[in-house]
């Protein structure tokens, strides 16, 4: 009995040092920061899968209380993270600076998930974007909320402008959790969804409306744009 609680606890302690086992850990360790749903004062989904447009978002965690809608993501990356508030991709540094990944940048990855929540809600004026890295050392330049998992906390706690009446909190709540309980698609069709938007992106395509990405000159040097703008806000680092 003995000698199989060990070997219990062995694989145990490997799993959680994979990816997916980091990941698993990074996730939880987020919903214990979030917490119950507390009727009338706060509400917590997590994984959920919207659809806006044709298009597919899986949101990591959400929390909606009076002061607004709480959108974190969630990155199980160790290493250090080099990026900026509009790079396209961050940077993942490894072993001294000898192994490097590249990543879509999470804040950018968030606006489309905000982005699909307003267009849900018909609602603007109350998201909040935090991006979080419960493993990575972060060299990070932004001003969007990035940071530790107690930047969650912080955050939440930092917002205290009352925005939603009870009754407004209590039917986006009703809303959302009703999507969560009978999701659009599978997530096998959101990966596929991704790998597809990539391609558009890659082909100049924007991916939230279809229409041509032009080369454009804004205030920080060129960049393509959605040719649909002012109604579609899309664009990427030339």
């Amino acid at each position: 009995m003995e000698y199989a609680l060990l070997i219990v606890v062995i694989v145990g302690v490997v799993f959680f040092r994979t990816p997916v086992g980091k990941g698993i850990l990074g996730e939880f360790q987020v919903k214990l920061f979030l917490g119950r749903n507390k009727p009338n004062q706060q509400y917590v989904i997590h994984n959920l899968m919207i659809v806006n447009e044709g298009k597919s978002s899986q949101i990591d965690h959400l929390l909606i209380n009076r002061s607004g809608i709480f959108v974190i993501e969630t990155k199980n990356y160790a290493g250090r993270i080099y990026g900026e508030e509009n790079q396209k991709e961050w940077t993942q540094v490894f072993q001294y600076g000898k192994v490097k990944n590249h990543f879509y940048n999470p804040i950018l990855q968030n606006r489309t998930h905000i982005y699909a929540l307003s267009q849900l809600l018909n609602r603007k004026d109350c998201f909040y974007s935090i991006i979080v890295f419960p493993k990575a050392k972060l060299m990070t330049n932004t001003t969007t909320d990035v940071g530790k998992i107690g930047l969650v906390r912080k955050k939440i706690r930092s917002e205290t402008s009352i925005i939603f009446t009870e009754d407004e909190m209590n039917e986006i709540y009703a809303k959302l959790n009703e999507i969560k309980l009978h999701p659009a698609v599978t997530n096998r069709q959101h990966v596929k969804e991704i790998h597809q938007m990539k391609q558009k992106i890659e082909q100049n395509i924007c991916p939230r409306c279809g229409k041509p990405l032009l080369l454009k000159e804004g205030k920080y040097g060129s960049f393509y744009g959605c040719s649909g703008y002012p109604q579609c806000t899309f664009k990427k680092k030339a």
